[in-house]
């Protein structure tokens, strides 16, 4: 395999509903992994874009979370349907704006 263009790191932490905070693996972060891969699978994009899961991105309030490198994009509040936009806006070498994690504290 040729050395990926671009890796998505997605997030997809799962913490105990009493912990009292959110997690991305309660907010379909699973869910959106699955779609990148079949995405990445059905478009022979496998030599281009690897895809990861990824525990705590320390953004648990604004998940799903997904970072984009080498762009370095922090995406924040990202659902499995908004999958192919993202991964098309990367593609294009363009971050996705109406996903763009907000300024803010880190968790």
């Amino acid at each position: 395999m040729p050395r990926p263009e671009i890796h998505l790191i997605v997030c997809v932490n799962d913490r105990d509903p009493a912990a009292g905070k959110p997690c991305c693996g309660g907010r379909r972060g699973h869910d959106l992994y699955r779609r990148f891969k079949d995405l990445i699978r059905t478009g022979g994009l496998r030599d281009r874009v690897l895809v990861s899961r990824s525990g705590c991105l320390r953004h648990c309030s604004r998940g799903a979370t997904v970072v984009a490198w080498p762009s370095h994009h922090w995406y924040g509040g990202v659902e499995p349907e908004d999958a192919a936009e993202l991964l098309e806006s990367e593609l294009a070498g363009r971050e996705l704006e109406r996903l763009r994690m907000p300024p803010g504290p880190w968790e």
